[in-house]
This record gives structure tokens, C-alpha cells and sequence, in this order.
């Protein structure tokens, strides 16, 4: 009896789906893709410096992990999306009914393409998210700002990178 229960229960591990995230093959996208470059992407928001920053952190954010090489020209895929929206939502107020604490929300569509073929590997959205409290005045409102865009992207390019690499 208890070598049967051992058994069942071996048998659902091993068809539990677990895997280490980090680490292994490239699961959402084909083994063959090791480059891709980040090709065009649209800013539809009224934030022009969303658009270069989220470039630069997606480049980043794929060196640092290391599994797929970002290069100019030539590579295996390309990753090209747009930025849909830019949002904020007060979630605290002050005394005076002027928002103290926003949540700000961008969010992203991106399409993942084999470059020879034009294929569609993945196709997906995201959206980042960053906490801020506002200022005093109106400089240290925009710093704080500016902070929470930073980490908004970081955090969109975060979880695109989990998606192209990890499929989650």
C-alpha cells in the first residue's frame, strides 16, 4: 500500500510542470532564436521620454540576463511593440483633497517575430507599475514623478523579458 501511495504521489510531481525559472532553454521562443534586437518602438502616450527609456531598460534587462544576445542587425528575432498607455490613480488624499500617494501604470503590446521568416513567435501585453507620494512642491512632485516612470519601466521590461524568456 505504501509503494502505491509513493508511486501517486511521484507521478504528480513529475507532471506538476515545475521548472527552475532562470534557467534552461529559451521556452517562449524557438531554440534557434539566440540574438534579437529591439526594433520600432511607437509611443501612443503624451510621455515622450517613456519611449527611449523603455528601449534602453529592455536592452539592459536582456544583457543582464544573459540567456539571448541583443545586437543591432542580424539577429535571429525582433521585438517591436508600443506603448498604449500612461496612467495615474490617486490612492491617498490630503486634508485639502489634493492626491498624496498615485499609482502610475504604463502599459506595453509587443510582438515577438522570427526576422528571416516574419513569423510570429509571441505576441503579448504587460503593464508596468510604480507607488509614489507626492512633494511639497511642485519640483519634488515632478522627481518623485519622474522616479516612479523609471521604475515603471523597469518593471515593464521586467516582466517582458520573463515572458520571451520564461513563458510567465
Amino acid at each position: 500500500m505504501r509503494a502505491i501511495v509513493c508511486m501517486a504521489v511521484l507521478l504528480a510531481l513529475a507532471g506538476c510542470g515545475y521548472r527552475p525559472v532562470g534557467s534552461g532553454e529559451v521556452s517562449a521562443l524557438q531554440l534557434s532564436v539566440k540574438t534579437i534586437s529591439i526594433g520600432i518602438v511607437k509611443n501612443r502616450t503624451l510621455r515622450p521620454t517613456i519611449q527611449p527609456t523603455l528601449r534602453d531598460a529592455l536592452i539592459r534587462r536582456l544583457a543582464v540576463d544573459g540567456r539571448i544576445k541583443v545586437v543591432e542587425e542580424g539577429a535571429d528575432a525582433v521585438l517591436e511593440g508600443a506603448i498604449e498607455g500612461f496612467g495615474e490613480e490617486p490612492l491617498a488624499f490630503s486634508s485639502a483633497d489634493t492626491a498624496k500617494r498615485l499609482r502610475m501604470s504604463i502599459s506595453f503590446s509587443f510582438t515577438v517575430k522570427k526576422r528571416l521568416e516574419d513569423k510570429v513567435l509571441l505576441r503579448d501585453g504587460v503593464t508596468g507599475v510604480a507607488y509614489y507620494f507626492t512633494g511639497t512642491g511642485l519640483a519634488e512632485t515632478r522627481t518623485a514623478e519622474d522616479e516612479a516612470t523609471l521604475r515603471a519601466v523597469t518593471d515593464l521590461a521586467e516582466q517582458v523579458v520573463s515572458r520571451l524568456l520564461d513563458g510567465v
